[in-house]
């Protein structure tokens, strides 16, 4: 035996650095899910949306893309607003 360092890589140790292809859904696009199949959205599900939202004082990309899906939705007729 050698007391050389081995050179070759643990793939388990490469797997830690890895991002998960599929990302685990936010609040925020479980909530836009149920609204577009409700076909619906009331003034305090759009409050809540809000708070979710801005609850870190700053919107990501991934929940402007989910606020343009459930605004595009509501434009084409999708989703109704009740009061």
């Amino acid at each position: 035996m050698s007391d050389s360092p081995d050179n070759t890589v643990d793939p388990a140790a490469e797997n830690d650095t890895v991002e998960d292809p599929k990302p685990e859904k936010t609040e925020v696009a479980q909530l836009v899910d149920r609204l577009i199949r409700a076909k619906r959205i009331t003034y305090t599900q759009y409050q809540t949306l809000s708070k979710m939202v801005l609850a870190d004082g700053t919107v990501d990309e991934q929940e402007r893309r989910q606020i343009n899906r459930l605004f595009d939705a509501i434009q084409a007729g999708a989703i109704r607003i009740m009061e």
